[in-house]
């Protein structure tokens, strides 16, 4: 039988109580619940309590999704730094050239004639 000290969570992220069956094909059998049962919300969690379930294939399952969404949440952070780096560098690049351009137009014309107030 399950140890009872570990708590059951349903689909919800809801601990789940335990209940008692009255039915007469499980009359005394206990079970775990959505505690949201028969709502909108219910996620249609259910589980015996007698059952031998392996908890540490659920829990190697629920590791495996977990590491996943990882992995993707951190290649889509990497995707999105790249992207920054690369548009810091475009608009750098960009200001290198304007400043380069501006430079050479001031140097060519006599610093009076100069229309731009920075190359004075």
């Amino acid at each position: 039988m399950r140890n009872r000290e570990i708590p059951i969570y349903c689909h919800c992220n809801l601990q789940c109580s335990i209940y008692t069956c009255y039915k007469p094909n499980n009359r005394g059998r206990k079970f775990y619940r959505c505690p949201r049962n028969r709502s909108e919300d219910d996620c249609q969690f259910f589980r015996w309590v007698d059952e031998r379930n392996n908890l540490s294939q659920e829990m190697n399952q629920f590791t495996i999704a977990n590491a996943a969404e990882v992995r993707s949440n951190q290649a889509v952070s990497v995707k999105n730094d790249y992207f920054q780096i690369k548009m810091f560098l475009v608009i750098l690049i960009f200001l290198v050239v304007v400043d380069l351009n501006m430079s050479s137009k001031c140097c060519s014309v006599n610093e009076y004639d100069c229309a731009f107030a920075f190359c004075r």
